[in-house]
């Protein structure tokens, strides 16, 4: 297979995007992006209320409060409905929600994004979108970089593909033109995954 380069990704996606509901923008100013066990972390969450969270797919959003700290949402992933059939060999589903919940994620298509913000569950709520310089982003988190074939968070039909705790790849491993070929310009990169990045504000 052949490897993506850092150019190659800045030339074909120049911009990242990543979507929020608006209640949540001021703790990503202070606090920056936190995938939602950091988030969990912040806010002092106790055993039970950590298990509920991260054990299984989540039906619903939650939003977090704690004295000082302004909210947080940790948003729900009622679009992983078939993810227990889903899982490769090798893999588990709960190396798979611990590697969901360990990320934040940017689309690398401003497609999907907007169909991320038109789906019934979001278009009436307030939104805040982030557009983000893939070339800065890269120069500053580049090792941190996971990108991924699949929309990893959707598991809706039963016929989508298999996926595990490996299904990101850093920068440098990862064979774009290989899943282009095979997958067309839209299939070949969804996500663009970061265990954290730092506070914006």
């Amino acid at each position: 297979m052949t490897a993506m380069d850092v150019e190659e990704l800045v030339v074909r996606h120049p911009r990242v995007f990543h979507t929020m509901p608006a209640t949540a923008w001021p703790s990503v100013q202070r606090h920056g992006l936190l995938s939602t066990r950091r988030l969990i972390d912040l806010f002092g969450l106790g055993a039970a209320e950590r298990e509920r969270l991260l054990s299984e797919p989540r039906k619903q959003s939650t939003v977090l409060h704690a004295p000082d700290l302004p909210p947080a949402v940790i948003r729900d992933q009622k679009p992983m409905k078939f993810i227990a059939e889903k899982i490769e060999p090798g893999s588990s589903l709960a190396e798979y929600l611990t590697a969901i919940n360990s990320r934040v994620f940017f689309w690398a298509r401003r497609e999907r994004l907007d169909r991320l913000r038109q789906a019934k569950e979001y278009r009436t709520d307030g939104q805040v979108v982030l557009h983000v310089d893939t070339r800065a982003l890269v120069e500053r988190h580049g090792r941190r970089i996971a990108l991924c074939r699949l929309n990893s968070g959707a598991v809706t039909q039963k016929n989508h593909p298999m996926r595990g705790h490996r299904s990101w790849l850093p920068i440098a491993d990862y064979p774009y033109e290989d899943y282009r070929r095979r997958h067309g310009r839209d299939g070949a990169l969804v996500d663009a995954a970061f265990a954290s990045l730092p506070a914006l504000g």
